[in-house]
């Protein structure tokens, strides 16, 4: 049975890879410009997540994560399909400054004082 669900994982995995305009595509509904508030509530770090017109919030316990937790936030919101995510990860990723990640991971500074702006990490080149 196990061997019958890696030979599916593997047929699917190599079948089911998005050719290089349905990445571009998807790469293009993201916001190419999102701010970020955050604060401090016990363990963990709220965030939210202003993209366009719209505003999701994210939590996490750590600043690592808490990065992580707002591009997934952000490829949900903007239904970038499963087999397209961990492409446009690393294609598209949103990260904070040098400085701005030091505050979140200091557990002193309990809230942003201006809102992060953060921009693309990596540009996608068209076709």
């Amino acid at each position: 049975m196990i061997l019958i669900e890696n030979l599916k994982d593997a047929f699917y995995s190599f079948f089911d890879k998005p050719c290089r305009e349905v990445i571009i595509a998807n790469c293009n509904k993201l916001p190419d410009k999102i701010e970020i508030s955050w604060f401090r509530d016990g363990k963990y770090i709220i965030g939210n997540i202003k993209a366009e017109d719209n505003t999701y919030i994210t939590q996490a316990v750590s600043a690592d994560e808490f990065v992580e937790m707002v591009n997934d936030t952000l490829l949900a919101a903007y239904e970038i399909p499963q087999n397209c995510v961990n492409m446009i990860r690393n294609i598209k990723k949103f990260i904070p400054t040098k400085e701005e990640f030091e505050k979140l991971n200091n557990a002193a500074i309990k809230k942003s004082e201006y809102s992060l702006i953060l921009t693309r990490d990596k540009q996608m080149v068209t076709a």
